[in-house]
């Protein structure tokens, strides 16, 4: 249990500092995204949404893009997601732990406190998701990186 939370607080404090530039790893040259006018188009949460489509997201999440990194795509991508959702912190503990599973995700730890953690295990990835209450529903934390010991 110690080597697990450890594991966790690791991976957040990895991350923290992370920001995302508005750029996919879709593409060699983060530059060839822009317009000819220069312009880099906004990316919008429709982007983000069918760029991680292995993650069942409750009704009416919203991803912070600016805070969240976000490189690879499909089932292969991995990062870290910052979102609020309207539901309250239960409501959005008890939909990942219902649908994750649906999308080939297998839990491996989960604790429910006024912080709650669940962390899921699905191929050669982790993903560690902290939820916690907010003023409008709850916010939630997401790091999905490659799972450790691999070769």
């Amino acid at each position: 249990m110690i080597k697990n939370i450890s594991i966790i607080f690791i991976v957040f404090s990895l991350t923290a500092c992370a920001q995302f530039d508005g750029s996919f790893l879709n593409s060699s040259d983060p530059m060839a995204e822009q317009s000819n006018d220069g312009i880099t188009p906004e990316i919008t949460q429709e982007d983000i949404f069918n760029q991680i489509n292995d993650i069942a997201f409750p009704p009416n999440t919203v991803i912070d893009i600016p805070s969240s990194l976000i490189m690879g795509s499909d089932e292969n991508w991995f990062g870290q997601l910052f979102f609020i959702s309207e539901l309250d912190a239960n409501e959005v503990f008890a939909y990942f732990k219902e649908h994750m599973p649906d999308t080939g995700w297998f839990l491996i730890m989960e604790q429910q406190t006024k912080q709650s953690f669940l962390v899921y295990e699905k191929d050669n990835r982790v993903a560690i998701l902290n939820i916690s209450r907010n003023k409008r529903g709850s916010k939630a934390t997401m790091a999905v990186g490659p799972r450790a010991g691999l070769n």
